[in-house]
């Protein structure tokens, strides 16, 4: 009997058994990272099955942002974010009605996590949203977001961080958030549009609102004359679908919609036709989604 040899298989044995322990173990590690309500909605039927069987699907959208979100000329929802979630279903199966749910932007988390929504399209990745619901694992827009107001002066930090400086912004956005994060000692006004935040700027009862690329583009496309404050943007937003906790499988199939798309350049294509050529013709660059959700910089 070959002792040496037979040790070796032992060891072999347990080097084996051990790394299936641990690749268990971090599998249940995992999983079990989920919340009790993640594991009991997980229970549920998904919303990618509810959808196939009813042949609908109902989509939480606040459609007053072109060219991301708007209704067109024949009184049908439009944009960027409508054009991808139609494509989207479509590849799910070609009966499938989206019914998009029109309401003001802070009330979609809500209809998602109640039900009244079965996904919503994009928000930015805020960890407090994360909470409430789960985004998909891929982004759909990288969104520049600039300091605008009626002068295209050159601010400095300290100027625009005072009490005596006033932000407008849109009700329970990532750009309120920021807002207050980024100048904690500014003063801050919401508003449940960003027409009105706009509006404030406009009419001098504001100094600036952060605002981003297709708002700005759409915005100079009106005739309004809003000026970038700084050469850059202040920060970029992670935008991306946000749909029911613990609902894997319709995870699943959005992150790897995405990241296919992505990774064949139809994100960014489309994003160029509703978004990126306007912002061209503006003079701002603009960030696409490539391949594995990642930035791509695209010049004006």
């Amino acid at each position: 009997m070959d002792t040496k040899h037979d040790n070796g298989m032992q060891a072999n044995r347990r080097s084996l058994l051990t790394a299936g322990l641990f690749a268990g173990g971090a599998a249940a590690v995992a999983l079990g990272a989920t919340t009790p309500a993640a594991a009991q909605d997980a229970a549920k039927e998904s919303v990618l099955d509810k959808a196939i069987r009813t042949k609908k699907i109902v989509v939480a959208a606040s459609l007053k942002y072109p060219p991301n979100l708007y209704i067109n000329e024949k009184g049908e929802p439009d944009g960027y974010e409508i054009a991808l979630i139609r494509r989207m279903m479509k590849d799910v199966s070609p009966d499938i009605q989206v019914e998009f749910a029109d309401m003001d932007f802070g009330q979609m988390f809500a209809a998602v996590e109640s039900g009244r929504a079965d996904i919503m399209t994009t928000g930015t990745i805020l960890p407090s949203r994360s909470l409430r619901g789960w985004f998909a694992g891929c982004a759909v827009t990288f969104q520049p977001v600039y300091v605008v107001g009626r002068d295209a002066s050159d601010l400095t930090f300290e100027q625009m961080n005072s009490p005596e400086f006033k932000f407008a912004a849109l009700q329970g956005s990532s750009q309120e958030a920021k807002i207050r994060a980024l100048y904690p000692k500014a003063n801050v006004s919401v508003f449940p549009d960003q027409t009105g935040a706009i509006g404030q700027v406009m009419s001098g009862r504001a100094n600036a609102t952060l605002q981003s690329l297709f708002t700005v583009v759409n915005t100079k496309k009106q005739g309004v004359a809003l000026q970038i404050i700084g050469k850059e943007p202040a920060y970029v937003d992670h935008n991306t679908f946000f749909m029911p906790t613990g609902d894997m499988k319709m995870y699943m199939f959005v992150t790897n919609w995405l990241l296919f798309n992505a990774a064949g350049g139809i994100l960014n294509s489309v994003f160029r036709e509703y978004v990126g050529k306007d912002a061209i013709a503006a003079g701002l660059p603009y960030l696409a989604v490539g391949p594995g959700g990642s930035p791509l910089k695209v010049d004006a």
